[in-house]
């Protein structure tokens, strides 16, 4: 069988059941890509492609409260200290900050939502002032986000040392405001609250680079301070920028050169998609899971393949997976149990059925 490209208009309405069993797990585990615009073998695959693996016949499916909470709990005390949680965007909602996702793996807030191309920009100046305009006005959500109860209870679970390391794709450092252990905490996707020069790595807080913006653009400056006044802030996305009309011009959006190196192009401290991880990041990752005995995945769908691959190298090294999530992942294949619960349920039982040997957030 020959799998041709498939054409930008097909793509949303691609069913999976018609491509055969082996070739779709062939595509999946080998990041073979459907459509010719989209880079191979970089860290995240185009949003879209999102390819549910149907559960194996030993999977223990999960749909019940007390259950999952014993599942985890058992997880957390068998592995004496020895688990790698793996975070995503479904921790972080309970906090404002949009999912990618809904439970059937598309975009729970934008259906047609596309993120920006790390090629794009890095190489075209509209795109990047597209996306300094819309992010300047998105950053006051993530600004002033705080903690929920999952970040809290995973939190406490980690300064009590039954976590041994938390890795995040979330980008917000809410883990890290909720207490998570800073040197047994990665960020695998980076963070918004800094940013960086491309050439020479200076780097500034998103609030310095924020205020810059501000003094650039008075007339946007104007604008987001009477969104916020009048309580009627745009749609935001889970990257952080917000959802604007089509008629919304670009062209004036104003934002600084390297202040440092003077020519360098200012970028979020985010892996992009299409952007590799830093070495730095994936060694680090690698590492925790292989000193590991278990994984568990909380509030992910494990889309991206810089995730996904983690979990796959835990099940190859014969850990233990656990998934809580609501809604299918990328992992279910593979994982030992899964919770299709939310996150805060969850994770508030099981820090109460541990509570005596973890103490109080």
């Amino acid at each position: 069988m020959v799998l041709r490209p498939l054409a930008p208009a097909t793509m949303p309405t691609l069913r999976f059941s018609t491509i055969p069993r082996p070739l779709l797990v062939r595509c999946l585990h080998e990041h073979t890509l459907l459509h010719p615009r989209i880079p191979v073998l970089r860290t995240k695959v185009r949003p879209s492609l999102l390819l549910p693996i149907a559960p194996t016949p030993g999977l223990e499916f999960i749909t019940e409260v007390e259950p999952a909470i014993r599942a985890v709990a058992d997880l957390l005390k068998d592995s004496g200290g020895k688990v790698v949680v793996l975070t995503g965007a479904g921790v972080s909602t309970d906090s404002g900050i949009p999912d990618y996702r809904g439970e059937k793996g598309a975009y729970a807030v934008n259906a047609n939502y596309k993120p920006i191309y790390f090629q794009e920009f890095v190489s075209i100046h509209p795109f990047r002032q597209r996306y300094w305009a819309r992010g300047y006005l998105g950053w006051s959500q993530i600004q002033h986000a705080h903690p929920n109860a999952t970040h809290h209870s995973l939190a406490s679970l980690h300064r009590a040392g039954l976590i041994s390391h938390l890795i995040t794709q979330n980008v917000d450092r809410l883990h890290q405001a909720a207490g998570s252990l800073p040197d047994h905490t990665t960020e695998l996707h980076g963070t918004l609250h800094e940013v960086h020069c491309l050439s020479c790595s200076h780097t500034v807080s998103r609030d310095e680079f924020q205020a810059t913006l501000a003094q650039m653009n008075p007339d946007w400056a104007q604008w987001a301070a009477g969104l916020e006044q009048s309580g009627t802030r745009p749609q935001t996305n889970p990257d952080g920028d917000v959802e604007l009309p089509a008629s919304i011009s670009y062209a004036g959006f104003a934002y600084p050169s390297c202040g440092s190196c003077g020519t360098g192009v200012m970028k979020p401290s985010v892996v992009f998609f299409g952007e590799n991880i830093h070495p730095r990041v994936k060694q680090v990752s690698f590492q925790a899971v292989e000193r590991s005995k278990a994984v568990l995945v909380v509030g992910s769908s494990l889309a991206t393949y810089s995730a996904f691959r983690l979990v796959k190298v835990a099940k190859e090294l014969g850990k233990q997976v656990g998934i809580v999530n609501l809604g299918v992942t990328r992992g279910d294949s593979i994982a030992d149990f899964k919770v299709d619960l939310g996150c805060a349920l969850v994770f508030s039982g099981v820090q109460r059925m541990l509570d005596g040997g973890v103490g109080s957030s």
